[in-house]
């Protein structure tokens, strides 16, 4: 009688079992940071196309007000654009502004129902307008940005965020702090999108391709210095100590909301030291009221002409307060 040998099947080895996972761990390495990558890049052309979207919205409005609008809107009347005169009771005491640019352009974002629902003769931060200001829009965030259904809850609690501010005009300390040349006019020192005031095209005689009106300022009220993220606590000690030597603010927790007319900034620039107000580093230095993002080396900004660019974090210091200004008369090279 024969007995049938039973076969064995070969096992792996310890040693083998280890160089498999090896390899699989090689190769995870070796793809991760192009899956990382690839998700980045998509979410930077998100913000792009964000962008370009806001400023078809600025160019349609022009088109048919023949006027850009202004980046916010007090209560002494229309600066020249719709929806005419605002009424000016009951105003709230959180209220310095009544509209901001955002607003006005609601119809042209695919937002008519919101429009619609807006009340035009009240501020903003109204309880009449607390429903729609708290209505979160993808268009006015950046997928790249940690939280992105942020509220405000400092200024007028509740209002959905936005990444994106206009870039309203250059304060004056910049050119002789940073600079040490003489400081120029209050008009030539302004925006495309201008506080209280609707231009006209042919006013950005600096050149359409030339002059910024929006860019990033991601991710408040949450406040970023140098890609480090604060607490409340330390930003605080941080502006205070702004303040005394300066005697300005850099707070990043004003110009939350999409509707806030306050989401607009006033160029200043930072210091190396990541403290100093009034210094070269223009983009992603800090996110209160100054161009920043959560994009590798640089961030998104809008033109005049309607293009999107994303200037480097490296940019030229000149170039950079010469693309925020409308008329300023400055030769701007390349960027």
């Amino acid at each position: 009688m024969r007995h049938l040998q039973q076969s064995r099947r070969p096992a792996f080895t310890i040693i083998e079992l280890l160089v498999v996972i090896a390899i699989v761990a090689i190769l995870i390495a070796l793809i991760l940071p192009a899956v990382q990558g690839a998700r980045e890049a998509a979410r930077r052309m998100q913000c792009s196309n964000n962008l370009k979207q806001l400023g078809l919205a600025l160019h349609s409005y022009e088109s048919t007000h023949r006027v850009f609008p202004p980046s916010e809107l007090n209560s002494y009347g229309d600066a020249g654009c719709d929806p005419g005169e605002v009424a000016v009771e009951d105003k709230p005491s959180a209220c310095t502004d009544y509209e901001s640019w955002t607003v006005l352009c609601l119809p042209f974002i695919e937002q008519t129902a919101l429009a619609a629902e807006y009340d035009y003769e009240s501020p903003w931060c109204s309880l009449k307008n607390r429903k729609a200001i708290s209505t979160p829009l993808t268009i006015f965030n950046c997928p790249s940005t940690p939280a992105s259904d942020r509220v405000d809850r400092f200024h007028v609690v509740g209002a959905a965020a936005t990444d994106y501010g206009s870039v309203n005009r250059v304060d004056k300390a910049v050119f002789s702090d940073v600079f040490g040349v003489p400081i120029p006019s209050q008009s030539s020192r302004q925006g495309a999108l201008a506080e209280y005031k609707a231009n006209r095209a042919a006013e950005i005689t600096d050149g359409m391709s030339n002059t910024l009106m929006l860019a990033e300022c991601a991710a408040r009220p949450g406040a970023y210095v140098f890609g480090r993220a604060m607490t409340d606590d330390q930003f605080q000690a941080y502006t205070d100590d702004e303040i005394v030597r300066h005697g300005s603010s850099l707070v990043a927790h004003d110009g939350i909301g999409w509707a806030d007319p306050d989401a607009g900034f006033h160029v200043k620039g930072v210091r190396a030291d990541g403290v100093t107000v009034y210094g070269p580093v223009f983009i992603n230095g800090i996110n209160a009221g100054e161009t920043y993002s959560f994009h590798s080396g640089g961030a998104q900004t809008l033109l005049s002409d309607g293009s999107v660019h994303f200037l480097s974090e490296n940019i030229d210091a000149w170039v950079y307060v010469s693309l925020c200004t409308r008329s300023g008369g400055e030769v701007v090279g390349e960027f």
